[in-house]
């Protein structure tokens, strides 16, 4: 844009100080940029009545939501560029990200978000994880399937078609000829091959790292994917995965949010008062930090990290699915956690009232056919708590069940700096007072 920029930055949950954040600024942002959230995995369950930015109440003050990133929009025809970063620092959410996808993120990446838009960064981030995904997920080659080839000629490959064949050989000697081969899936091809269009030319404009594994797979999509192929909603929904090609569906899954969104600011190109926005959502990469480092502790003491799905009042028209975040289970002990990305300072309006019948809902829904050993809601924690008064060895009351109940996360400094160790130091407490809770 030629024209001048109004410039407005805050950090995720925390107030906005600039004087040109006002109402209807800020309402505009949120209704031109609510889909523009990237998330990273498919089956993350987002709360849809979290917005990018909210009205206080209480402190009578706008505040960010839980999502980071940079929106540039046009209201009132004055351009705005509101920008959003995590309230923990860049360490931090590099901290996370690699826990989540067992990667390394060099100091480099951190040092050059000082040089560029914060929306771009986010989007190195991403082109960085994709290509870690798309290396992870060539173990036994691109998937192929089998194609059925009609062939009509002097030679026969693979099944003579009698029937058709009759008319062609009193013609011309021809015969027709049905053969199968196993050629690479050009749906899943055409998918991938378009996330790395998109982010070798969008997200890092042509400059890219590739791991050999990753390299070897993309000059196999060369020769199956052209950039005019275009694929629909249905033809990614039809994927079927064999077994020895489950490692490809994170990537396939990952690369279709990547086309989703480059097709979602096209659109918005065309309206230009939507402007162009790139979010990440905090609570997305909270939850799955926490599943990450949790299943990395609790395995060696037989704990199992399980998917838990169960429908409450089946049959009436108020009937809810109960989807708790974090179960584990040991045998037929159990241990049921929420993740909460919300400020937690101690203090008691800090947990949500929602959250916390929530979580009890869960806890209790389990106490009939499991021992149900621990449970509570897990925060980033932005103050020293006294962890002895967070937790309670008996479910709501004394006379209630042997259940430990913890409010309790891992500590993280606002607005400060935090080194990576002092990260780790703090991730070794947490899973400290984990294992205390359900041994």
């Amino acid at each position: 844009m030629t024209e001048s920029i109004k410039y407005i930055e805050a950090f995720d949950c925390l107030p906005f100080k600039n004087a040109d954040a006002t109402a209807d600024v800020l309402q505009e942002f949120i209704e031109t940029q609510s889909n523009n959230v990237f998330y990273f995995f498919p089956d993350f369950l987002t709360d849809d009545e979290s917005p990018l930015a909210e009205y206080d109440y209480k402190q009578k003050l706008w505040t960010a939501g839980r999502f980071v990133g940079e929106a540039i929009f046009m209201h009132k025809n004055e351009n705005y560029k509101i920008t959003i970063k995590p309230r923990f620092g860049e360490k931090v959410l590099f901290r996370m990200l690699e826990e989540i996808f067992n990667i390394r993120i060099t100091q480099s990446k951190s040092e050059s978000i000082k040089e560029e838009d914060w929306q771009h960064y986010i989007k190195k981030i991403i082109a960085f994880i994709w290509l870690q995904k798309l290396a992870n997920a060539n173990l036994h080659g691109l998937p192929r399937t089998q194609i059925k080839k009609i062939n009509k000629g002097h030679f026969i490959k693979g099944h003579l078609d009698i029937r058709n064949s009759i008319k062609p050989y009193y013609q011309s000697g021809e015969a027709i000829s049905v053969s199968r081969e196993r050629e690479i899936d050009s749906t899943i091809a055409k998918i991938i091959g378009g996330a790395y269009s998109i982010i070798k030319k969008d997200f890092l404009n042509g400059t890219l790292n590739i791991p050999d594994s990753a390299q070897e797979a993309i000059n196999q999509i060369s020769s199956v994917f052209r950039d005019s192929n275009y694929v629909r909603e249905n033809d990614y929904k039809a994927i079927r995965y064999k077994e020895i090609y489950l490692s490809w569906k994170p990537l396939v899954d990952f690369s279709w949010d990547i086309i989703k969104r480059k097709r979602l600011s096209l659109k918005q190109n065309e309206k230009s008062k939507k402007g162009l926005g790139f979010f990440i959502d905090m609570a997305e990469v909270w939850e799955q930090y926490l599943r990450a480092i949790l299943k990395k502790s609790l395995l060696p003491f037989g704990w199992h990290l399980r998917k838990e799905r169960s429908l409450a009042y089946k049959g009436f028209f108020y009937q809810r699915e109960l989807i708790p975040d974090l179960v584990f289970q040991n045998e037929n002990e159990i241990a049921i956690w929420d993740a909460k990305y919300k400020r937690m300072l101690g203090r008691p309006n800090d947990v949500d009232r929602s959250d916390f019948f929530q979580i009890h809902t869960y806890l209790q829904h389990h106490l009939k056919n499991n021992k149900v050993k621990a449970g509570g809601l897990l925060y980033p924690v932005s103050t020293s708590l006294d962890y002895e008064k967070c937790t309670s060895k008996y479910l709501l009351n004394e006379e209630g069940f042997n259940t430990n109940f913890s409010i309790d996360g891992i500590e993280m400094n606002e607005l400060k700096e935090t080194t990576t160790d002092s990260q780790i130091q703090q991730e070794k407490q947490f899973i400290s007072r984990i294992l205390n809770s359900i041994n």
